[in-house]
């Protein structure tokens, strides 16, 4: 599947440089070029998402910088390109993944975006609520994993461990790409280096520990805290006796 990418540039030289650079991948296309930030503004608001945005920084009418706080949800990944090297911490501050210097090499561009692809999260479109996954405990079979189950997920280097109820599931993968698939749904938080729990199974909570549906107590990680106790927080009813 090939990736969408748009590119926003007032000079229509660099927006043919981009162009050049994208028609040697196989997996890459150059879905639109704009050299009027407004027009881009327009077509990106009629967009679901897209995958690479790439963004001039100093252009008229509205700056890159400007422009790509309104669309930021826009783009999977937004590359700032400019020829000024100062703007570089304004565009990570909105969240930038990448800067490319103007003029750049054809080997910096290819470097940037496989860069980028490395980082890119493992998704799962799934309307149905569940997924499929190789369960190690039963010799590698699939086993399906409906969202609402789970209880915890526990690291062990590179495998996790699935708590549903009255089962745990084995399977080869890390923390970090089960969070990245657990991210549309807002029910998970991490709060432990080992631990991604459901706040929907939540029992009790004991200063820094957390007893889960399945009965296991998990601790609070000190770096971990925010999260959790903003959702404990807005969740709970004050009590307090009057005189």
């Amino acid at each position: 599947m090939k990736l969408n990418c748009i590119a926003v540039d007032d000079d229509p030289d660099n927006l043919e440089v981009i162009s050049e650079y994208l028609s040697k991948f196989d997996n890459y296309r150059l879905l639109k070029t704009f050299t009027d930030p407004i027009k881009a503004l327009e077509f990106l608001n009629q967009q679901e998402r897209t995958d690479y945005l790439f963004m001039d920084v100093e252009m008229p009418q509205m700056s890159g910088l400007e422009l790509s706080t309104l669309i930021r949800d826009k783009a999977e990944y937004l590359i700032f390109t400019t020829a000024h090297a100062q703007y570089a911490l304004d565009a990570f501050d909105i969240r930038a993944d990448a800067f490319l210097l103007k003029p750049y090499s054809f080997s910096r561009f290819a470097q940037v975006l496989s860069g980028l692809s490395v980082k890119r999260p493992v998704s799962i479109k799934n309307p149905e609520g569940f997924f499929f996954i190789k369960n190690r405990n039963e010799k590698s079979k699939l086993v399906k994993i409906r969202y609402d189950e789970i209880i915890a997920i526990e690291s062990i280097q590179n495998y996790i461990t699935i708590y549903i109820p009255e089962k745990t599931v084995v399977a080869h993968l890390t923390l970090s790409k089960i969070k990245d698939i657990l991210k549309p749904w807002q029910c998970f938080v991490q709060i432990h280096r080992c631990f991604i729990i459901s706040k929907h199974h939540i029992e009790e909570i004991d200063n820094n520990l957390v007893r889960m549906k399945n009965n296991i107590w998990i601790t609070i990680g000190e770096n971990y805290k925010n999260e959790l106790n903003h959702f404990i927080g807005t969740n709970t009813i004050k009590t307090g006796s009057r005189v």
